[in-house]
């Protein structure tokens, strides 16, 4: 049996065979996906997980005509989303 990995960013596809991919499951931490195991045993830095906290409160200083207008599109654009899979 073989089994086909994705490798996520790149999203390519590799071959190995069973075994491998048993010894892989093995070895890797419980946490981890092998994709994050090949990661840490090639000592391939990812880069850190941005932080959704820091975008909080960045649009309390805006004014409230912009929000306004920013509603009013968004409203739009779902409307237009929603014709076209209708």
């Amino acid at each position: 049996m073989t089994y086909f990995v994705r490798i996520s960013m790149t999203h390519n596809t590799i071959d190995i065979s069973e075994e491998v991919y048993n010894k892989l499951n093995e070895k890797k931490k419980d946490n981890e996906t092998i994709s994050d195991f090949i990661e840490r045993i090639l000592d391939i830095k990812a880069e850190p997980k941005k932080d959704i906290r820091k975008a909080f409160g960045l649009w309390k200083d805006l004014p409230q005509e912009l929000l306004e207008i920013m509603k009013f599109t968004h409203k739009v654009m779902r409307k237009e989303i929603n014709r076209r899979f209708s």
